[in-house]
Parts: C-alpha cells; sequence; structure tokens
C-alpha cells in the first residue's frame, strides 16, 4: 500500500488547506454575482452628464440622445388626456395623428437609464463604467417611481441602481397604448393595456 505526503500531513493542515482551495473556487462566482455592484444609473437631464463620473460626458451625452430617440418611438399612448396627466403630468398630443382621428397623449420623457455592461479599475482606484444600454424614463406622479417604456417600474428615486432587473435596458418592441387602469398597474400587467401601437411620435424631451 502506497501514501503520500499529503495523507501523512497533520489533519489541522489538511482540513486549512480544503477550506484554501473551496475559497479559491468559490470567489470567482461570488463576485460575478454580486448584487452590491452598480448595475446602472439614473439621470433626470442631461446637464447630469456633466457631473456624473461613472462614464465620459461625451458617452453621457450620447447615451441622452439615443434615450430621446426611443422616447419619440416608444412614449407610452393615452386615450386620456386628463388620465395621462394625472399620472404623469405635462402631457401632449401625439403628433403625426391622422386627421379626424381620436388625439392621443404621451407624457413627457423625464429621465434616462443608463445600464452598466461592464467596470474596469482605472487608475487612482477610481472604477470605470461602460454603457451596456438606455432606455427613456417617465416619472409617476402616484408612486414616485421612474417607469421603462413597457410599464416596468425601475426605481423610486435618480441615482445608481444595483441589480440586473433594475439594470435591464431592454425595450419593447412597439408603443403600449394605455386604455385603462393606468400605465404600469397591475391590471395593466395582466394585460389591461389595451392595444399596442408601433406609430412613431415627435414630442418634447427634457433637459435640453
Amino acid at each position: 500500500m502506497t501514501t503520500n505526503a499529503h495523507d501523512n500531513a497533520p489533519r489541522g493542515k489538511r482540513s486549512r488547506n480544503l477550506r484554501l482551495v473551496l475559497m479559491a473556487v468559490a470567489a470567482p462566482a461570488m463576485l460575478a454575482g454580486c448584487d452590491d455592484d452598480p448595475s446602472g444609473k439614473i439621470l433626470t437631464s442631461r446637464e447630469e452628464c456633466t457631473v456624473q463620473t461613472e462614464i465620459s460626458r461625451e458617452e453621457c451625452e450620447k447615451a441622452y440622445s439615443q434615450a430621446l430617440v426611443d422616447h419619440e418611438k416608444l412614449a407610452p399612448r393615452f386615450e386620456s388626456e386628463q388620465e395621462c396627466n394625472q399620472q404623469f403630468g405635462a402631457c401632449t398630443p401625439l403628433n403625426g395623428a391622422a386627421a379626424g382621428a381620436q388625439p392621443t397623449y404621451i407624457p413627457p420623457m423625464t429621465g434616462f437609464l443608463l445600464g452598466y455592461a461592464a467596470s474596469q479599475l482605472m487608475s487612482g482606484g477610481n472604477r470605470y463604467y461602460h454603457v451596456g444600454g438606455v432606455s427613456p424614463l417617465y416619472r409617476d406622479y402616484r408612486s414616485g417611481g421612474y417607469r421603462k417604456p413597457d410599464g416596468r417600474e425601475i426605481s423610486t428615486y435618480s441615482g445608481t441602481v444595483y441589480g440586473k432587473k433594475a439594470g435591464d435596458t431592454a425595450l419593447p418592441a412597439r408603443a403600449v397604448t394605455v386604455s385603462r387602469a393606468g400605465f404600469g398597474s397591475s391590471a395593466a400587467a395582466r394585460g389591461g393595456f389595451g392595444r399596442s401601437s408601433s406609430s412613431s411620435s415627435s414630442s418634447r424631451g427634457f433637459g435640453g
């Protein structure tokens, strides 16, 4: 029967070595799935691009411009101006409607979400993030939350957001027409949004 030096090692030393091996295997998985790392940031105006430090100003302003483009295509459509104003305020008629058609109203874009794709450690210990996506956001007066074009609420405050869902910038294929229950309500989540529309619009942005 053969033995090796590891088998003859003291029990305490073998246990300590085993713990070190297990920690080395687990560490990368823990870091990869850590929800403590920022997944994105909510900005409320283009001017905030000059004060945030996670990405370059040029990247931020480019993301803002893209959010405006997506807003014009995907802002939620309301059949009632009153209902739109009650939830978002300052709603405007959708441009480009056919003559004689029922007016449709859209809320203003009151924020945009930057989704972070990756990060790397820069000189001085500052962490720099890369933009993984962008989404226009709409501030709901009722909850105080920022909603994406699909109605999902991301956060009730601006600034850094955490978790994969919070940083998710995926956009719907078409704009949603809200016919009842309000945009992003539980009834709407069950299919109460009403029909969808793929029409584009030209609307006011925010922050310049």
